[in-house]
């Protein structure tokens, strides 16, 4: 017994010596490999996208795009990522025009990188300038931080009208940004600074500066528009931004719209305008009400914004514009809607907007209005702000043969039913030939348009019978 202990206890202490022997040799090992490894962790708990202030697209269509931390200088645009794959066509992002039909697009991307594995690797192959990491953290350390959220229009014409800045430019950054808090579910930030980066204030324009080079339409309407939606925003024009360029200093805008017409016109669903593609993204659909009623905020004016027990059909009448029904087209009109008024099926206005009109009277016309008639022109881009349903619509005459494409995407964006009535015959939007008028060298611009006014009476009477019951509207 005492030879099976001896033994035991032999095994039991060589077992022993052979863990402290491990032990020894782990202990006599170099420690500072163990500190590199900790740091290591250390350092990927961390990150560096943070303190790297990366740059992140957050909603893109062609043309409108959210960005986190993008960066300016000198006319430029940087993007510092490490994930420069990720990134849509920069076509499609920003483009500035360099001649007839010819355009550049100011982004440049900065791909963080280490540096190359062998000398076989070909830079001029990868995506965007490679950067080091610390580089970059140096470089994004030191720029200068601009007003946020910023919404920036890249255009350099196109922008002193309503319809051409409201109607198209400002709808599709809006409906980005609304789209962007929409899938987050949160509140929409306002914008602080809207800034016009290629054309000037009317009042900052220089000596021999080309007309139309500026953002201030003659009715006012941009200015005001931009400063009831967004009370206490800063405009900023091209001097300022050309002072800022000629500065040579990085700028950081920690959140920023950048809208580019020219990019828009470069999406898959353009179809002859920069919204086609981002109108297609899915927003709340309140999402303009929303600007709506922060126009209409106190309003005293002469409109009764309470509901009606009937359906109201207003006139947009343009008789004492260049562009006009016949009077014999007009009186018709105003008959057939008038009998539609007697049969006691609408309340009817005939409504006529001039310069001088006050805007918020204007928008109070059309937050009360379900059926808007009018010819083509700049007063139908008021259709944004019309309520959405089933019972609204709007009837857009044009001359024989025309199918203009501008107004039909507002009402849509606005969930009102849009017909194009081309004297005798009547289309929706899927239902109209492509853009352009046919066997009409005057286009649209003409003094003796003529309509049959029985498309547009039957069509609302059509509605009214559908949607329409009690006084309530109904699907």
């Amino acid at each position: 017994m005492s030879t099976r202990l001896s033994r035991r206890t032999c095994c039991v202490a060589i077992g022993f010596l052979l863990v402290v022997f491990l032990a020894l040799e782990l202990l006599a090992s170099p420690r500072h490999l163990d500190v590199r490894l900790l740091r290591l962790r250390d350092k990927q708990w961390k990150g560096y996208a943070g303190p790297a202030h990366l740059t992140t697209i957050h909603a893109h269509q062609p043309g409108f795009t959210v960005f986190e931390n993008l960066y300016w200088q000198n006319d430029s645009f940087y993007i510092i990522t490490d994930q420069p794959w990720t990134l849509p066509n920069l076509e499609h992002i920003v483009l500035r025009p360099t001649g007839p039909g010819q355009a550049v697009s100011d982004v440049r991307i900065l791909a963080i990188r280490e540096p190359a594995i062998t000398a076989h690797v070909r830079e001029e192959n990868q995506i965007g300038t490679s950067i080091l990491l610390e580089d970059a953290v140096e470089l994004t350390s030191s720029a200068e931080d601009l007003p946020s959220p910023l919404l920036m229009n890249y255009d350099n014409q196109f922008v002193s009208h309503y319809y051409h800045w409201i109607g198209e430019t400002f709808l599709g950054a809006w409906r980005i940004w609304s789209h962007f808090w929409y899938r987050r579910g949160a509140v929409l930030d306002d914008f602080k600074l809207v800034a016009f980066r290629n054309v000037y204030d009317v009042d900052d324009r220089p000596d021999g500066d080309k007309p139309k080079h500026h953002w201030v339409d003659h009715a006012g309407a941009n200015r005001y528009f931009l400063e009831k939606f967004f009370p206490g925003v800063e405009i900023e024009s091209k001097n300022i931004w050309d002072e800022r360029a000629a500065s040579n200093t990085l700028y950081r805008m920690p959140v920023a719209v950048i809208a580019s017409r020219w990019a828009g016109h470069k999406g898959p669903a353009a179809a002859w305008k920069p919204w086609g593609d981002v109108l297609r993204m899915p927003v709340h659909p309140g999402y303009l009400l929303n600007l709506r009623q922060r126009v209409l905020k106190g309003y005293r004016g002469h409109v009764n914004l309470r509901r009606s027990r009937r359906p109201r059909v207003k006139y947009l009448t343009r008789q004492e514009t260049t562009r006009r029904l016949t009077n014999a087209s007009h009186e018709g009109l105003i008959t057939e809607l008038r009998r539609l008024e007697n049969d006691g099926l609408v309340d009817l206005s005939i409504l006529q907007f001039v310069d001088g009109d006050s805007f918020m009277d204007q928008v109070a016309e059309m937050a009360t209005t379900d059926f808007l008639v009018g010819v083509h022109g700049n007063g139908l881009t008021h259709c944004l702000w019309m309520t959405p349903g089933p019972c609204k619509a709007v009837f857009e005459m044009q001359p024989k043969g025309c199918s203009i494409n501008d107004y039909s995407p507002l009402a849509t964006a606005a969930g009102v039913t849009h017909y194009l009535v081309a004297e005798d015959s009547m289309c929706t939007p899927l239902e109209c030939p492509d853009r352009g008028c046919v066997n009409n060298q005057r286009g649209p611009n003409r003094d003796d348009i003529e309509v049959d006014p029985l498309l547009i009476s039957h069509q609302i009477r059509r509605i009214i019978s559908r949607h329409w019951r009690n006084g309530v509207e109904v699907e």
